[in-house]
């Protein structure tokens, strides 16, 4: 099969093009037949970072064999928060797998989809996938958006590439993070100890978490993220390689492991925490999206899960944002939860989940009055006083001890230290 590379298409990535261009099939299935040779621009092999140029002909010497539909439509409750003619918006709950795969082959969403909205669904992923864009991992629930055709589908894919589709999650991690807000910049790829998880690794896919702290208590923070990339398990591992793990993640040491960084009167409270919590206290709680037809910018979102929230009004009871929090750097202190970063973000204020109505809310006013923070110069300065201070100290001490040793060998103090300079010690004292 020849395609012909439009004017509009110069200078795109071969993959990319050919998406485009040919019709069933998605990235995975054109970058195989380019692994595979079968893709060719002027009779030689094309590679994967080839760019086409206008007039160029791409022959593609096989089609991909489209997998045969195995998937069953089960009638699986879909809680959808939003649906028109080209998307779903769909709040997963816990405990339910997107799509067949991984020895799971019933009960996942695919299959829910396939029953309520039969063909009316896009087939760019394939037959086992129907509809699917982005997926969330089994015990992570909240929102995800779902194509309806293939147009849909492929503009919302293009939004996830570029970066104009977001999605917001709230994470409970173990301990304090040293940042109130940044960004997480690691390569995340599999575990070459154990192939069932993921590491930041060298040599990985490039991975970027943006994070901003919401709510502090004695021993875990709660986190508001954004993916700039969608690796899997993206969040839990990149937590875990801060030294901050998500509670509750059975994966990535969220659980017993990390008790040991809570504090002797705080473990029972730890502990009823990941009672209540039946996996990582991860949920994705908003998105934000262009719609395919309008081109208007849509939002979504959804209040927290009942484990979570629950998780939150007990540690709001029994460890407050005024808890005094461990940090490395200056030890105990209070945290100001409503301290924020202003420059360059957005008002979280317009991003609150929920109503007065509603006791699991989680708003600037339930924390502890704003206070002023010393900067960071101001600390350093502090502790340089605090150090030479205990040098002072010391030093005293020291001499003290050696004029004592100097009077029981019969040396006298007028002796031991001239008026005007500084003190001198016999050397046999030394």
């Amino acid at each position: 099969m020849n395609y012909i590379v439009d004017e509009n298409k110069n200078g795109e990535r071969i993959d990319k093009f050919l998406v485009g261009a040919m019709d069933n099939v998605s990235r995975t299935d054109v970058q195989k037949l380019i692994a595979a040779g079968e893709v060719k621009v002027g009779g030689a092999t094309a590679s994967k970072n080839f760019r086409v140029e206008t007039g160029m002909v791409v022959v593609v010497d096989k089609i991909p064999e489209k997998e045969s539909s195995t998937l069953e439509p089960e009638n699986i409750p879909l809680d959808i928060v939003y649906e028109d003619e080209d998307i779903v918006v769909i709040n997963k709950p816990r405990n339910l797998v997107v799509h067949p795969g991984n020895g799971v082959s019933k009960g996942t969403l695919a299959a829910g989809l396939l029953y309520h909205f039969k063909e009316n669904l896009s087939t760019v992923n394939g037959p086992l996938r129907p509809g699917i864009v982005h997926r969330l991992d089994k015990d992570t629930p909240g929102l995800m958006v779902v194509a309806k055709n293939d147009v849909a589908h492929r503009h919302l894919a293009h939004q996830l590439e570029t970066r104009t589709l977001h999605r917001t999650y709230n994470a409970l991690v173990w301990g304090c993070p040293r940042d109130l807000e940044g960004c997480i910049d690691a390569p995340i790829g599999r575990n070459p100890k154990n192939r069932l998880k993921m590491a930041v690794v060298k040599g990985g896919k490039e991975s970027r978490t943006h994070f901003v702290a919401k709510e502090f208590f004695s021993f875990a923070t709660l986190l508001e993220l954004q993916l700039e990339s969608g690796r899997t398990h993206q969040i839990r591992v990149h937590s875990r390689y801060t030294g901050h793990p998500v509670v509750g993640d059975p994966l990535y040491d969220g659980r017993e492991d990390s008790l040991n960084r809570v504090p002797p009167l705080m473990k029972p409270v730890a502990e009823k925490v990941l009672e209540i919590a039946p996996a990582q206290l991860l949920q994705a709680v908003k998105i934000e999206l262009i719609h395919p037809r309008t081109g208007k910018l849509v939002k979504f979102k959804v209040p927290m899960e009942e484990p979570f929230s629950k998780v939150l009004k007990l540690l709001k009871k029994e460890c407050p944002a005024s808890a005094p929090v461990f940090d490395e750097d200056e030890g105990f202190r209070d945290f100001d939860a409503q301290i924020r970063f202003d420059e360059g973000v957005k008002d979280y204020d317009e991003y609150a989940e929920y109503d007065d109505d509603n006791p699991l809310c989680i708003t600037p006013e339930e924390a502890c009055p704003v206070k002023v923070r010393k900067t960071r110069a101001e600390r350093k300065a502090e502790k340089a006083a605090t150090a030479a201070s205990r040098r002072a100290k010391a030093a005293e001490r020291k001499l003290i001890k050696q004029m004592k040793a100097a009077r029981k060998r019969g040396i006298k103090s007028e002796d031991f230290v001239e008026p005007g300079y500084e003190p001198t010690i016999d050397p046999d004292l030394q």
